[in-house]
């Protein structure tokens, strides 16, 4: 099985059992009228809640461009100055200790056996016949652990988490995840146009091109007729595969609080992929900071708005039932708020 593809079916399936052993329980979801909306609630802590309504295929798709335009109004904020700032003297810091960073890095990687460069593999093909219309599509993977290591932030990887969520979400009929599939892909293509808008703008060149014991060049507004030939030359800053992989914790993270593992594991595969693109030559250490902090506020707006939080006293939640030390997973009717259509309460 070629490997990409066989990458895909370890994440769905992954996704897919997680979320259909957890909604082992639900019942099916009553027909609803037409004046209602199915709400799906889940409790998180005592007196805390997560809502999530039902998400359409496609649904993110309405929200990128608005959401784009919510990135700036929210990164330049009166608030968030002092971390503009902040982020603006230790990317600087960095940039002028890059070189050092970047040799040290391809130094552990000799010592541990490491290539540096991107080696994949054609593993097979796809071939898409449309009457007399023929075309084949060769279907790569990695070839070795360095590309193995960089592929944890390949473009390939977030939409297939996202797809294994979508694909649990309707098997265990969840609306939770469904929303998390939602929101994973409004969140890498809104932070794949912002990191692009960037790369455009400064013109920063990888390591791989630049001369030894340089820092790369510097080439703003660059042409961009040039740019496409020359990619490597210009686009560096800030950092994608960082970015996205921010954005892509970020909303698990959020929407799955009570399990405390996802952030350190998903911090944990993204300090492996930064330093793959370190040792690849791919990146600079100082491209990190704005890429990570684009990923996570494009993950942050995609979540508020796709999830609603609501907050109750512990007096008025004697009625429902505890949290289940062993973290069983039931599906029980709430009707204290019937006004909004169909609601229901998962607990944990």
């Amino acid at each position: 099985m070629p490997v990409r593809l066989l990458l895909a079916a370890v994440f769905l399936t992954g996704f897919v059992f997680s979320a259909v052993r957890l909604s082992a329980q639900s019942e099916a979801l009553p027909e609803n009228k037409p004046d209602t909306v199915p709400v799906m609630r889940y409790r998180i802590t005592d007196g805390l809640e997560y809502v999530y309504t039902k998400p359409k295929a496609f649904e993110f798709a309405g929200h990128i461009i608005p959401n784009t335009g919510k990135y700036f109004t929210r990164t330049f904020s009166r608030k968030n100055f002092i971390y503009i700032g902040a982020m603006a003297v230790g990317t600087t810091f960095l940039y002028f200790r890059d070189r050092t960073i970047t040799d040290a890095a391809q130094n552990l990687g000799n010592d541990i056996g490491l290539s540096h460069t991107n080696n994949e593999k054609t593993y097979g093909k796809c071939t898409i016949h449309l009457g007399n219309f023929r075309q084949s599509f060769p279907i790569n993977g990695p070839y070795d652990a360095s590309t193995w290591m960089f592929f944890l932030g390949d473009g390939f990887a977030h939409p297939t988490i996202a797809g294994g969520f979508w694909v649990a979400g309707i098997i265990g009929k969840d609306f939770r995840a469904r929303q998390t599939a939602s929101q994973i892909m409004e969140a890498i293509i809104t932070t794949g146009i912002l990191v692009q808008l960037g790369k455009h703008i400064s013109g920063k060149e990888r390591p791989m091109t630049s001369q030894p014991s340089s820092l790369g060049q510097w080439r703003p507004l660059s042409n961009q007729a040039e740019y496409v030939k020359h990619v490597t030359h210009f686009d560096a800053f800030p950092s994608g595969h960082m970015a996205s992989a921010m954005a892509t914790v970020t909303v698990i993270a959020e929407n799955y609080p009570e399990y405390h593992f996802i952030r350190p594991l998903g911090y944990s595969l993204m300090g492996v992929l930064g330093f793959a693109m370190l040792n690849n030559g791919v990146h600079w250490l100082s491209d990190y900071p704005l890429g990570i902090s684009i990923g996570y506020t494009c993950a942050k707006i995609a979540v508020d708005r796709g999830r609603k939080i609501v907050e109750k006293k512990k007096d008025t939640e004697d009625s429902l039932p505890q949290h289940s030390k062993r973290g069983k997973f039931s599906l029980l009717p709430d009707l204290s708020d019937s006004e909004n259509g169909l609601t229901i309460l998962y607990t944990f």
